[in-house]
């Protein structure tokens, strides 16, 4: 899991697993109180987006931190590599949007 490649896919992942899982099965609760769980299901996912991402990248800003300490000190692979990462786990977080609204019926976000 050390690869780079391997890496990305595992944040994208993460982040899309966030999203979808807190999505489905915190629209449980509307569906126990007798409402209808779409709207419940869009809002988690919009409300989860960046807590997705940060969870995705080690539930820190260690990313953030990597790409300052790389702009600055002039380390443009550290740079390159946790620029990639925070894209991948917005990749995953927008995709796991995409699919709530889309299994919703409501079209894009």
């Amino acid at each position: 899991m050390d690869s780079f490649p391997n890496r990305l896919v595992f944040i994208f992942c993460t982040a899309l697993g966030i999203v979808l899982g807190g999505a489905l099965i915190g629209s449980l609760s509307t569906i126990i109180t007798g409402q209808q769980p779409y709207f419940t299901m869009r809002k988690l996912a919009e409300d989860m987006k960046l807590w997705a991402v940060v969870a995705a990248l080690g539930g820190s800003f260690s990313s953030f931190e990597a790409l300052g300490s790389g702009l600055f000190s002039g380390e443009i692979r550290i740079l390159a590599k946790h620029f990639f990462y925070v894209v991948s786990s917005f990749a995953g977080a927008e995709l796991g949007i995409y699919l709530i609204y889309t299994l919703t019926g409501s079209g894009n976000p």
